[in-house]
């Protein structure tokens, strides 16, 4: 199972992006085999961006790909908030900021050791491995 994170799926998404054509030939063979999870706090980033860069109609559009039943779809709770605040103390002098230590929270609870992200920063926490499709 791989985490993808929301600067992959605006790749995806985005045509007129230079990366777009790089992630779909990465991104479309783990989406035939269902094997991308996504929290919903990933999902609001990347929807933000579809309205906001491509207009509702377009963003609402390929929005719509979420509902397929293509990803688990996980979530960050109340729950999670003393496994965030430990993460945060552990990983916030690696320039991970809130929402991205919600993905490692998920991805811990889920067991998901492999992030799909273009964001470096991540390159700096020991205990996932981080698959650039663009490198």
């Amino acid at each position: 199972m791989y985490m993808v994170d929301s600067n992959i799926w605006v790749y995806y998404f985005d045509e007129n992006l230079p990366e777009h054509s790089t992630v779909v030939k990465y991104l479309d063979p783990l989406i035939k085999q269902g094997n991308i999870a996504t929290s919903a706090i990933i999902l609001i980033e990347v929807i933000h961006y579809l309205f906001k860069r491509l207009g509702p109609v377009v963003g609402s559009e390929k929005s719509h790909v979420f509902q397929l039943g293509h990803f688990e779809t996980l979530e960050f709770t109340s729950k999670d908030l003393d496994e965030f605040l430990e993460m945060f103390q552990k990983v916030s002098h690696h320039g991970i900021g809130g929402r991205d230590v919600t993905i490692l929270v998920c991805m811990k609870k889920a067991e998901i050791s492999k992030l799909v992200t273009h964001d470096q920063d991540f390159k700096k926490i020991k205990d996932i491995e981080v698959i650039d499709p663009i490198d």
